[in-house]
């Protein structure tokens, strides 16, 4: 099984240590897998898009092969609109799709509603849900998790963007979910 992690600073695992991002926490709990983190801090879907066309031009598509996809962030704190990240997020797909079987990681919230942009990850995300459902793809839901611990006091963020340990641990339950669900 090869799993393929494509994403920004949050699927590089930012502000923790090296080996505890959820990418590397799955890789751990999954000996038997192939897991690999190609997370680039300050990636924006534009940035995603020439990557994976990078990445993908001398592959052919592989039914075992699966590209988690996740990004926007860095895009929606740049004042990019929800029209403008999902139309790339859908095109980075579309480009994935032909490489390998897709999985949508859905971007956390950004913590303690940072100049009002939470409601644009909000609409991506359920945008990409109904995608994924129409397109029968998998999702992690990693904006649900995370708020969801952060409703009820934890604290899962080190700063309004990133996760922490706690975060990224929470993330990683999250993946195996699904990932062990291949």
């Amino acid at each position: 099984m090869n799993i393929i992690c494509f994403g920004d600073s949050i699927t590089r695992g930012y502000d923790v240590k090296a080996g505890l991002g959820w990418v590397e926490l799955c890789s751990a709990a999954l000996p038997t897998y192939h897991i690999e983190n190609h997370g680039i801090d300050g990636l924006s879907v534009q940035g995603l898009l020439n990557y994976i066309e990078a990445w993908g031009i001398d592959k052919d598509y592989k039914d075992n092969r699966y590209l988690c996809i996740m990004c926007g962030t860095n895009d929606i704190l740049q004042n990019r609109d929800s029209d403008y990240v999902y139309n790339k997020l859908i095109k980075v797909i579309t480009i994935a799709s032909q490489k390998g079987q897709v999985i949508i990681g859905l971007e956390p919230q950004i913590d303690s509603e940072m100049d009002g942009l939470n409601h644009v990850v909000v609409d991506v995300n359920k945008r990409l849900l109904s995608y994924a459902a129409e397109n029968n793809m998998k999702t992690i839901d990693f904006y649900r998790v995370l708020h969801e611990a952060d409703q009820i006091g934890q604290i899962v963020f080190a700063g309004e963007v990133h996760p922490n340990e706690r975060g990224y641990r929470l993330m990683a339950y999250k993946a195996l979910e699904t990932f062990t669900r291949l």
